[in-house]
């Protein structure tokens, strides 16, 4: 029978926020973000906290979040499952029964069931709201019974969570406690476990057998598990490898060769990361593959590079690209070019070139031929060749294992990758910035240049006030998603003008959200003077103040002091007097406003932003600003999960 001093609980609820709401007050601390990071959106977090003299561990997940892919709900499972080793003592339903249907029912039964069969019983329902009442209330049961059927379904375990009063939090201890005596476990033996025999991948099919599968009994001796669920390796340093290129079958040949496992004669295909663990020659390794980016869709490829950068503590060693010995087709062109792209790394690359049978010499010939080596360059210089069915392989992946640990490289993290996109951005408008310098100097020869970025929601506002300032007629506004700059001089100085396209609400992935903000700031070399918000004299609209926030969020509180809003009116009768929400988001900002109209004048305007550039003493926004910014926010989130060792460690147990 398990201690109750010491409890592993499971949160499950599609609303992120509640979900950190209640983890927060089983902790009693602001333990999790209510809105953590674009990038952690998809990966449950584990944090531990002593509460009530026990000491309470919860790991909030992701997992009843719309539009998961299946792949990736089993494999975030998996992750879940290690997080809670041994093995998690309950689960948490958070609902609202105000946003609850049968397909979200449906869906809770398909999550837990993944754990284990078992699982219904060892959960517990917590409702965040109130259940309505009176009429309102017959006619709900008799709509919804979704809500009353789960609770039913977990044993009638039901909860109603109160800020005020934490008598809920007990009571939900003790229950949790119940439900270990009556069902005589210590805890839950989940069915989910990384299966060493058989390599069956994330697609496929889960036993319902009750049974744990964690590999041989020899590789279980040289895993030591800490009371924390961490998995240390004893030995020699533990490698993590990922496996990149177009040809899904080789890159599960070669998983397996690394991984010293029999080749069997089968296609791979999948769309997710597939993380698998071996040891070969006293080395513990971790060999993920990573699927073919050219056949995912934009917001697919950032879910799974972000994933295979989390699968990996403290960082990936070794990203090697893995082609056949055989011309390129145009699919393997566009696939080396896109993790060129992503990962825009040399030193953590190398080129595996993959023959059937053995190594010979119309092999090493191949390899050495203009266009093999031209592949080899995109990565760097390092390349290796490796026959399938070759005797040697034992000897030449322990003397490459041995060559990556010899390399005195910090292994590629979540950092590594953010600072990559900051570089791939700077030599992208390294060439836009040599181009222009010329007609630069020839307009203004002292070189005095005013660099101005113009957001907000409403393109029509923002094309309104680029034509303002850069003196030409009103021209038709163009829905872009990407930032658009024009260069002009107005009274004796050059200006270059920047649109930033809407950041919210809009077609762009997250991904490219952040591209496009690095690309602004980028394109106003060295830096940008002046950010300019422009929104209407109405009441700002939900968009509105969705998208000033997420500029906020993006750039940091150290967009303040370059922050100009501007209020467009409409009426010839102009006014200044602000309404309450207006003058919040203006003071939110740092104070700095002006009020523009059909009869404003260019010059004044432009004293207002030349005062604001003296008073920064001509100190401008730049790449190394944004950048530390976020490098800043990111250190502070990883402070409030727990991992204040290192930044870049990121936890896979």
């Amino acid at each position: 029978m398990a201690s109750v001093s010491d409890l592993r609980i499971v949160l499950l609820g599609k609303n992120g926020s509640e979900n950190s709401r209640v983890a927060n007050t089983i902790l009693g601390r602001a333990a999790f973000h209510r809105e953590a990071p674009f990038y952690s959106q998809q990966y449950s977090m584990r944090i531990s906290a002593e509460v009530e003299e026990r000491h309470i561990t919860v790991i909030n997940t992701h997992l009843l979040q719309p539009n998961f892919p299946q792949g990736v709900i089993i494999q975030e499972v998996k992750d879940c499952v290690r997080r809670s080793a041994p093995g998690p003592h309950a689960f948490l339903v958070i609902l609202q029964y105000s946003n609850f249907s049968e397909n979200d029912r449906q869906r809770v039964k398909y999550v837990l069931n993944l754990f284990s069969y078992q699982a219904m019983k060892h959960t517990v329902v917590l409702s965040t709201d109130e259940e309505p009442r009176g009429y309102m209330y017959m006619s709900y049961k008799c709509t919804n019974k979704a809500i009353h059927n789960l609770i039913k379904e977990c044993g009638e375990g039901h909860l109603k969570f109160n800020t005020i009063s934490t008598g809920w939090r007990s009571e939900m201890f003790g229950r949790i406690e119940e439900i270990l005596k009556k069902e005589c476990e210590e805890f839950l033996i989940c069915d989910v476990y990384e299966d060493e025999g058989d390599e069956a991948s994330v697609d496929e099919d889960l036993s319902r057998s009750g049974a744990s599968v964690t590999g041989d009994e020899k590789e279980k001796k040289d895993i030591k598990t800490g009371r924390d669920g961490g998995v240390t390796t004893t030995g020699k340093a533990k490698l993590n490898i990922v496996l990149c290129g177009n040809d899904s079958t080789l890159k599960n040949s070669v998983s397996k060769i690394f991984r010293g496992k029999m080749i069997k004669s089968q296609k791979e295909m999948s769309k997710v990361c597939v993380k698998k663990e071996g040891k070969i020659n006293g080395r513990q390794i971790s060999v993920l593959e990573l699927p073919a980016l050219t056949r995912l869709s934009e917001e697919e490829v950032m879910c799974q590079t972000h994933r295979c950068l989390f699968l990996c503590d403290p960082g990936v060693h070794l990203f090697i690209l893995v082609t056949p010995v055989s011309p390129l087709t145009n699919e393997d062109k566009a696939e080396m070019e896109k993790i060129k792209e992503i990962f825009y790394s040399n030193e953590h690359f190398m080129v595996l070139f993959i023959t059937e049978l053995t190594v010979d010499k119309s092999v090493t010939d191949f390899v050495a031929s203009t266009e093999s080596q031209r592949v080899v360059s995109l990565y760097g210089s390092w390349c290796s060749v490796m026959g399938l069915k070759d005797q040697r392989n034992s000897e030449q992946i322990s003397d490459l294992f041995d060559y990556i640990k010899s390399m005195k490289i910090e292994p590629y993290s979540l950092l590594t990758y953010m600072r990559a996109q900051e570089k791939r951005v700077r030599h992208e408008e390294k060439l836009r910035v040599r181009d222009n310098e010329e007609e630069i100097e020839t307009l203004n020869p002292e070189g005095v240049k005013l660099n101005l970025v113009v957001c907000g929601s409403n393109r029509e506002l923002k094309s309104f006030i680029s034509n303002l300032l850069l003196n030409q007629s009103e021209r038709r506004s163009e829905l872009s998603s990407e930032c658009v700059r024009r260069d002009v001089e107005l009274h004796g100085r050059l200006i270059s003008l920047v649109e930033l396209p809407a950041l919210f609400n809009t077609q762009l992935s997250e991904e490219e959200v952040m591209h496009q903000t690095h690309r602004c700031v980028s394109l106003c070399h060295p830096g940008v003077h002046v950010f300019i918000i422009i929104i209407p004299e109405s009441p700002i609209s939900n968009e509105d103040k969705a998208e000033i926030e997420k500029i906020q969020r993006i750039f940091s509180s150290r967009i303040n002091k370059h922050i100009m809003i501007l209020i467009k009116q409409n009426s010839e009768h102009q006014t200044e007097k602000l309404n309450e929400e207006t003058q919040s988001v203006i003071e939110s900002f740092g104070g700095r406003h002006h009020f523009i109209g059909p009869k404003t004048q260019v010059s004044v305007l432009m004293e207002k932003l030349e005062q604001m550039v003296e008073e920064n003493s001509g100190v401008c926004f730049s790449t190394k600003t944004l950048m530390d910014a976020q490098m800043h926010s990111l250190e502070m989130w990883f402070q409030s999960q727990g991992a204040l060792q290192k930044l870049n460690t990121f936890h896979n147990s």
